[in-house]
């Protein structure tokens, strides 16, 4: 099997840990002959302790699936937002100094202000933040909307704009634009290419909106937790426990160990 894998609430807690069991028993399915890989939102100065501590050997994507890298972390395939696609996305909203967002490009942010507080975290994972300026010409992974409670409101605009264009919303009013063709069902189905694995030999772990497209395109979808998005759970064809509960690793004793 492919068993593929969400980082956050699927492999990690909400306290951003990975569980013991949880991570042995990941590598443990490796180590019986199924091929493992991980697709997350965050970026890889984010995920690449998480990917290290689960040994992944294999093909993996980052920036959703919107960054394609091999198992030593070259890249192979990354999807981007044109430059005039982030104008277009960030030019309606520059004026509004209390709208604020990021432009996502490898691990450089381009933001309003790189001395803000709110950046302390991206300095802290040693990630270069620049200040995002007019004109700059930017192929972007993605663009953030940061809790700004109008989400609604610029995906209805975007919409119409640019429907093209994946859109995640999150809660409290965060908004991810992402490439199109950089979603996870999209780089998981590229990963299975690869690996030589029939679509009906991949399971799928997540729990958000952005794991929609994996959960729908894989054999298998596992929705995981209680919290976990409606629409992950509408595709989903089974769900189990959180990682605080040992979910994944329940998963995996019973059907791939």
């Amino acid at each position: 099997m492919l068993l593929a894998f969400d980082l956050d609430k699927t492999l990690v807690t909400d306290d951003f840990r990975l569980p013991e069991d949880v991570a042995a028993a990941v590598v443990a399915a490796r180590a019986a002959g199924h091929h493992v890989t991980v697709l997350t939102g965050r970026p890889l100065i984010a995920a690449r302790e998480y990917l290290q501590r689960l040994d992944v050997d294999r093909p993996h994507a980052v920036n959703h699936g919107s960054t394609l890298l091999a198992a030593d972390g070259t890249l192979i395939e990354r999807k981007h937002l044109l430059p005039d696609d982030v104008e277009a996305i960030l030019g309606p909203y520059f004026e509004d100094a209390t709208l604020e967002f990021s432009c996502v490009v490898g691990e450089c942010l381009y933001v309003r202000d790189p001395e803000h507080e709110r950046w302390t975290f991206a300095h802290a994972q040693g990630r270069v933040v620049s200040r995002f300026v007019r004109g700059l010409s930017l192929d972007a992974d993605k663009v953030v909307f940061h809790a700004n409670g109008r989400h609604d409101e610029i995906e209805a605009a975007l919409a119409r704009s640019h429907p093209h264009l994946v859109r995640y919303a999150w809660g409290e009013g965060w908004l991810e634009v992402v490439p199109t063709g950089g979603d996870k069902g999209s780089a998981l189905a590229r990963i299975a290419q690869m690996l030589g694995v029939p679509r009906d030999e991949v399971v799928a772990f997540g729990d958000g909106l952005n794991d929609v497209s994996m959960l729908s395109w894989a054999g298998h979808g596992v929705v995981v937790g209680p919290d976990a998005h409606p629409d992950a759970v509408a595709v989903a064809d089974e769900r189990i426990a959180s990682p605080e509960e040992g979910g994944v690793a329940a998963w995996l004793e019973a059907n791939a160990l």
